[in-house]
């Protein structure tokens, strides 16, 4: 990437298919986020389950957002999601989200919430 083009750039990377967007893998899927920044928009049509990767190294910053509510929506981290060790996150609105960042803690990567929009249930 050249600098002349950075923002540019940037801005491609979340448009349909980019970099940026990891596509929602449908009920009983699996998101895998690799880089920084990504973002993965759920869509359920009743009941539905995914599975959250655990991260491969600490400064992931990924953000998950429910955008169509047929029903709630499940998932379940290779992990934990915070320092509680909660392993579980509830959507069952639109608009509820989760701002996640890999971190390290006692040697072990893990996800970490930032911010939990819309109050998403933990367990």
């Amino acid at each position: 990437m050249s600098a002349h083009r950075a923002l540019r750039d940037l801005f491609r990377a979340f448009e349909a298919n980019g970099p940026g967007v990891l596509n929602d893998p449908g009920d009983a899927g699996s998101i895998e986020p690799t880089g920084y920044g990504q973002i993965c928009e759920l869509v359920t049509t009743g009941a539905e389950t995914r599975t959250l990767a655990a991260p491969t190294k600490a400064g992931i910053r990924f953000h998950l957002r429910m955008t169509t509510d047929g029903g709630d929506c499940v998932v379940t981290a290779s992990g934990t999601l915070n320092e509680t060790g909660n392993t579980v996150a509830t959507f069952n609105a639109v608009g509820e989200s989760l701002d996640l960042i890999s971190v390290t803690d006692a040697s072990v990567i893990r996800w970490d919430i930032v911010v939990n929009t819309g109050s998403v249930g933990l367990a």
